[in-house]
Formats: structure tokens, sequence, C-alpha cells
């Protein structure tokens, strides 16, 4: 549930706070969807609503998809795996026969210092023409990754003047036309799995 960035250390001390990190990082990794999704309340929950700014640099209100099935999930356009996996494995399932044709998929960055509007618009179309980019300030993200219990932290650099990257909940949350939470997947679910979470969550 948890996404692991990659990353080294050059002296002892840094090489032993990136294991305490990674150690954190498993542990948090290894907390099973089901008490994700109890954290939530009753069933089937009610998405939590949120404003932030799409793409094309408009304001995008989950409240306001209503009617659509929507997919939810975070992540950032630097990530060297498992976003970009996930993203594709969701465009070949939202492609599959069987999957509602009007369902959006929700990509909300937890990097917002690099992703905006213009970087995450060409970012997602790379995968399907009807994904949707999200971004905002720090100030209008964080409800939303606390909402959505989306842990996220920015990493050292490998290397002096790399880029850095994030480590983040990887959660998949399909919100279903009522605008409550169906099903909650996880990235390392393969394409025929979110398929079929498509084919139920409407």
């Amino acid at each position: 549930m948890t996404a692991i960035a990659r990353f080294g250390a050059s002296s002892g001390g840094r090489r032993l706070a990136s294991i305490s990190l990674v150690a954190i990082l498993v542990a948090v990794a290894a907390i099973p969807l089901a008490a994700l999704w109890r954290a939530f309340g009753p069933h089937p929950p009610y998405a939590p609503d949120f404003t932030l700014t799409d793409q094309d640099g408009r304001p995008f209100t989950l409240s306001a998809q209503r009617g659509h099935p929507v997919v939810l999930f975070f992540g950032y356009t630097h990530c060297p795996d498992t976003c970009p996996t996930t993203l594709a494995h969701l465009a070949r399932a939202l492609r599959s026969p069987g999957a509602p044709q009007d369902a959006r998929v929700v990509f909300v960055t937890v990097d917002p210092q690099r992703d905006s509007p213009a970087v995450l618009k060409r970012y997602v179309a790379l995968f399907d023409p009807r994904f949707v980019g999200l971004t905002g300030s720090p100030a209008a993200l964080e409800p939303v990754y606390t909402a959505y219990h989306t842990w996220h932290e920015s990493l050292p650099p490998k290397t002096r003047g790399g880029d850095y990257e994030v480590a983040h909940g990887a959660a998949i949350y399909f919100i279903g036309r009522r605008g409550t939470v169906r099903t909650i997947g996880d990235w390392s679910d393969d394409t025929s799995t979110l398929r079929s979470d498509m084919e139920n969550f409407q």
C-alpha cells in the first residue's frame, strides 16, 4: 500500500537514517487494506470532498463529479516506477470491455513543488486523454492527504545536486457514481484485478 522510493547514502550516518526510514516504510506498507477501509467509517462511506487545481488550471471539485465513477490515486510525475506502472495498468483496465467508459481517473500529486498544472498535463496525457491531474498549494493538498490517509515523505537525493524522490501511500480509491467509496485497491494490483474493480464499483 506504500510506495518506497529507492535512495542511497554516502556516509554511515546517512545509511543508518536510510535503514531506519525504510524500516518505517515497510511497517506502513504492511498495514492491510482492510484497516484503511475501516478508517473511512460506515460503509459504504462517502468519499471526502475537496477542491484542487486540474492540469488546465481550473478548479476541480470531487463532489461535482457525481454521476461519474472516479478512480483516485496519489503520486508524482518524477516517480521512477510505482506511479507510471499503476497509471499504465489503470489505463489498460479503463479500455477493457466492461469498464465504465465515463470513469475518471484522477491523479493527485504528492509533489506540488515540481508538479505544476502544465507538468501534470503532459504526464497524464501519456497514459489516457481522460486522465485528470490535480495539484494545489500545500495548504490545499494536506487536508486531502489526511482525509485519504495518504502518507508522503521527501527522501534525500541519491547524489549531490540530484533530484529527490517521494515515498508515499499508494492505495487506489474506487468512488462510485453516488460519491461513495466502493472499494480500495493497491498499486501492486495487476490490470485484470483493476478491471474487475472497475466493473463492480459503479
